[in-house]
């Protein structure tokens, strides 16, 4: 069947594979995005422009315009999400399916399910805490007004279309033989392989189980950053060259690596349980990423990052 789809997004990485596959299904799928990247897909119904920090623009695209589903991607603040619901039809809405992130628990290095401590979180700052507002919101819209929402957690999402500096990073670094400076340490991570995360998402459109719940979403291979980089140059047939070097004083390691220097692992029993569970294995995943970069050659760049690794590189070069 057919539905009336609206994805807050659409021409970045997730919500554009979001859309995409959407699309794919047969639905009816409409974005909303500011207009500033070009849609590099088709089979859209339509696609709204504006600021959705702007209550009358959201108006302007969306008044009076009633969906089945919602999938909020781009929503990074609790306003976002306000101004949205102040103009969005809940009439026919069955579900408001909402982005979220793990960045909500505070530090920790144990493996925390969805009832582990939330608040302030160093590693993620504000980003952090504004999800958490807004998930805050979600909740007391759901038990207020019966608003039927449903919240995803994710770690760190991989695959085809990042534009983060992430797995490209890797693959221009290892392709060219340069070497990949490393944070010493243990730290362990989880990542999630992007057509995954779509089809969770899918999943938690009908599942009726789903109305009021937030769930951890991601692969439960636990992996440290050093196996992360192998198991990328492992897919290319390479060898890396891996520099393993403790973070310098007034340094952080985004300024030289990718992710931030800490444990992020997340319990995904309950979504394994009643939504569906993420099959793709890092180096399966990597695999594709590798396809698609070797194809479509990303324009995908950290400026800072490349230049935090040549100010340390040149360091150790003097030692």
């Amino acid at each position: 069947m057919s539905l009336e789809i609206l994805i807050m997004g659409g021409t970045e990485f997730v919500s554009e594979a979001l859309a995409k596959y959407m699309i794919e299904k047969g639905h009816q799928v409409s974005i909303f995005t500011r207009g500033v990247r070009p849609v590099k897909y088709s089979g859209f119904t339509a696609h709204y422009k504006g600021n959705r920090k702007c209550i009358s623009e959201i108006a302007f695209n969306i008044e009076g315009k009633a969906f089945d589903y919602v999938f909020d991607i781009s929503a990074y603040t609790l306003e976002d999400v306000t101004n949205l619901f102040k103009v969005l039809d809940t009439s026919q809405l069955k579900r408001y399916i909402f982005c979220s992130s793990g960045a909500v628990y505070i530090p920790s290095e144990e493996v925390m399910d969805e009832t582990f401590s939330k608040g302030e979180n160093k590693n993620w700052g504000k980003y952090g805490l504004d999800k958490l507002a807004i998930e805050d919101y979600l909740f007391e819209l759901y038990q207020a007004k019966g608003i039927p929402v449903t919240m995803l957690r994710p770690t760190y999402i991989y695959g085809p279309g990042n534009n983060l500096y992430r797995e490209s990073y890797l693959f221009h670094q290892i392709s060219k033989n340069q070497p990949v400076l490393v944070p010493e340490g243990d730290t362990r991570v989880q990542f999630l392989y992007i057509e995954d995360l779509v089809k969770l998402f899918e999943a938690a459109m009908y599942e009726e189980k789903a109305i009021g719940q937030v769930y951890n979403v991601t692969h439960k291979e636990q992996v440290t950053y050093e196996e992360w980089v192998e198991t990328a140059a492992k897919v290319m047939g390479k060898q890396a060259q891996i520099i393993k070097l403790k973070t310098p004083e007034g340094m952080v390691s985004r300024m030289y690596f990718p992710f931030r220097e800490c444990t992020y692992l997340l319990d995904t029993s309950k979504c394994d349980r009643e939504l569906l569970v993420a099959e793709t294995p890092l180096i399966a995943g990597l695999k594709k990423a590798y396809e698609w970069y070797v194809e479509e050659k990303p324009q995908v760049i950290d400026e800072r990052m490349l230049e935090g690794i040549k100010l340390l590189l040149e360091g150790l070069a003097l030692e």
